[in-house]
């Protein structure tokens, strides 16, 4: 487990450089930071992948073999669910998605979609679908931004984008409520 906490964490480190982030301070990089470099960049973005990779293979380099055994649908324990890690500094919901598939085995259960949790955040009002740029985007309303999630515009590898972001408060407030989020997953 400590091993897949240090993958979650470098995968953090690469994603954050990737899009002009410090992943120490979490401050935007200069323009003219060297590891704000386009092709920098780039490499940010392919280590990062082979990270989610390595991190989906359940830690082991290499193509996982698949088993032809169902996978069980998604669940937590209690237990379990108290031990997510719940950052101060703001997250996006991939990277905590992340950390909560981090505490099953992905051989034997399904992870939970990052879309499972947004799709239970737009019903519970705290984000909406917009359209942003040609593309269909879900971004926090009045009581989602009260709760701590917030849109903020970035700039990355392919330009300028709307990155929406989650504080330590509405991180918890996802946690507090992932029996119910997994429930409307498996079709409680």
């Amino acid at each position: 487990m400590a091993e897949m906490t240090q993958l979650l964490c470098a995968k953090d480190y690469m994603d954050k450089l990737s899009n002009g982030i410090d992943p120490i301070s979490d401050e935007v990089l200069n323009r003219d930071s060297l590891l704000n470099n386009i092709t920098l960049s780039r490499c940010f973005f392919f280590v990062s992948d082979i990270l989610r990779q390595v991190i989906e293979n359940d830690g082991h380099v290499g193509k996982r073999v698949k088993s032809s055994v169902k996978l069980l649908p998604f669940v937590l324990s209690e237990e379990d669910q108290k031990q997510i890690e719940v950052t101060d500094a703001p997250t996006m919901i991939k990277h905590f998605t992340d950390r909560i598939n981090s505490m099953i085995d992905i051989n034997t259960m399904q992870k939970l979609k990052l879309t499972a949790i947004t799709g239970w955040l737009v019903k519970e009002g705290l984000l909406k679908e917009e359209i942003i740029n040609d593309k269909k985007r879900k971004i926090p309303t009045k009581a989602g931004e009260k709760l701590g999630i917030y849109s903020e515009s970035r700039e990355g590898q392919y330009g300028v984008y709307t990155a929406t972001l989650y504080k330590e408060s509405a991180q918890k407030h996802i946690i507090n409520n992932l029996d119910q989020i997994i429930a409307l997953t498996n079709g409680v």
